[in-house]
């Protein structure tokens, strides 16, 4: 997606008039891909939902522009949001064979390559973990 096009998206999240100066919005949009990166996610302007989050969390801080108290805290679903789009920990996960679990799995898991045994949460599995 090209970078007008996402701007055009951050402008659309944030409820900005599209003849209106751009100068915060893009240091919004700015701030947000910082932020992912600092966070270990790239940028990713070819993934969609990369571009949902970047310009939903772009649309937040230029809603909260000026709150300098403690009230501005990056809503909890955006901050999730890096767990979804976090490759490394998806790719180092599934090649280690290991995993965080934090819910009840009841299914059964099935696959290929080496179990380190270094499973952990607070969860209940049925499968051999293979």
């Amino acid at each position: 997606m090209a970078d007008n096009e996402i701007m055009d998206m951050v402008r659309r999240f944030a409820g900005a008039d599209p003849d209106a100066e751009d100068t915060v919005l893009q240091m919004c949009y700015q701030a947000a891909v910082a932020w992912y990166e600092a966070a270990g996610v790239p940028a990713d302007t070819d993934n969609r939902l990369w571009v949902f989050w970047v310009c939903n969390l772009a649309a937040w801080m230029y809603d909260n522009r000026g709150t300098a108290d403690n009230d501005a805290h990056v809503p909890a679903y955006i901050v999730t949001s890096v767990h979804q789009l976090r490759p490394l920990r998806r790719t180092s996960a599934a090649a280690a064979g290991t995993e965080t679990d934090t819910g009840t799995d009841t299914g059964t898991e099935t696959g290929t390559g080496t179990d380190t045994g270094t499973e952990t949460g607070t969860g209940t599995e049925a499968g051999d973990g293979g």
